[in-house]
């Protein structure tokens, strides 16, 4: 269940002030109350009257579903450098130099105001976004940053997914911006992931809407993610909904892998689906692959990456597996390979079954 986060909590700024986290370069646009369309409209007037150059920057502050932690959790560092390179937005830790366009250490359930930056060009447009985390400091002495103000998580979604349907071709920004809408919460979020990974977009972006979905855990996007799988008609989309689904601690996404490694018609995803049981390691995964090992003749491929799978499980599970496949199965290759990851294990038992195949004891 999803719900809407008060936003009632964080302290308000008042209208025409700048938040203290960005230095330098701050114009404030933030006492207009146009929503945030109209506002990044003026920021591009602004812009071309200030003659800033080809660059600029918006931002505003919304509330995140997770808190924002950038450069690692809990570290408060001496401050970024926010400037550009070429299409990114380039974040540079002030005395290392070094660059940190990552965010680090996102925390589940624990909503905290972030803020969105965004990468303007006067010729072609919106570039590139990011977050960042009002704990820490930015600089912007280099390109000018219009402060926005705060917007509600609504607005914030909305100029989001209007802002991925403009991306055209720039599939860095797209995945991106799915990303980012991950960070929103409430339904919408999810809704707008789904609609990506079903729709006709570039299927690196819908491949990037399923692995934030599967970020979700939940039974909605669980439902979602075998929707999507149903559906989808590239390898690259199915293979991401088989890694989206072991992320999830659910028992059915177990049984929808298990499904998928048995019944779906790709030999590809199927070894895709039977490698992630293997990661698993649940009861009902073991049982699958011990199941697909012992399958038809013809599927010896899938049965050897079985192998491999159950070669991943804990030593206490593996080896006895690895040893009655090695034993028993009808598969020479299947045989070998289980030979083979036993003795990768150096584990006392594998020892001895090859001291009572090599002395034939």
């Amino acid at each position: 269940m999803y719900m809407a986060l008060p936003l009632a909590a964080e302290p308000r700024l008042p209208s025409g002030e700048a938040p203290g986290f960005l230095k330098g370069k701050v114009a404030d646009l933030s006492a207009s109350t146009a929503g945030l369309d109209k506002k990044i409209e003026s920021a591009g007037g602004e812009a071309r009257k200030a003659k800033v150059g080809d660059l600029y920057f918006t931002a505003y502050l919304f509330e995140s579903r997770h808190k924002i932690h950038r450069g690692g959790e809990g570290r408060i560092s001496e401050g970024f450098v926010i400037g550009a390179k070429e299409t990114r937005i380039k974040i540079d830790e002030i005395g290392s130099g070094k660059n940190r366009v990552d965010v680090e250490g996102q925390k589940e359930d624990s909503p905290a105001p972030a803020a969105l930056l965004f990468l303007h060009s006067q010729k072609d447009g919106l570039l590139d976004v990011s977050l960042l985390d009002p704990d820490q400091s930015y600089d912007f002495s280099e390109t000018s940053v219009y402060w926005l103000g705060r917007a509600t998580n609504d607005e914030s979604l909305a100029l989001v997914e209007k802002c991925f349907e403009s991306a055209g071709s720039k599939t860095h920004l797209q995945s991106t911006l799915i990303f980012i809408s991950s960070c929103h919460p409430g339904p919408k979020a999810p809704d707008f992931m789904k609609k990506v990974a079903l729709g006709s977009y570039p299927v690196k972006a819908r491949e990037s809407a399923v692995f934030w979905l599967g970020n979700y855990g939940d039974s909605k996007s669980l439902s979602s993610l075998k929707e999507i799988f149903a559906k989808a008609q590239d390898t690259g989309v199915k293979k991401q909904v088989v890694f989206a689904l072991q992320l999830s601690k659910q028992k059915e996404a177990v049984e929808e892998l298990i499904r998928i490694a048995k019944n779906e018609p790709s030999q590809d995803i199927r070894k895709n689906a039977v490698f992630w049981l293997g990661q698993k390691a649940s009861a009902e995964s073991i049982k699958a692959l011990k199941e697909i090992v012992d399958g038809p003749e013809e599927e010896s491929k899938l049965k050897e990456q079985a192998v491999f799978a159950i070669s991943q499980l804990p030593k206490e599970k593996s080896v006895p597996m690895l040893i009655d496949i090695a034993k028993t199965n009808k598969s020479p290759s299947v045989r070998k390979r289980a030979i083979f990851w036993l003795g990768q294990t150096g584990d006392e038992s594998a020892l001895k079954f090859f001291e009572e195949i090599l002395l034939k004891k």
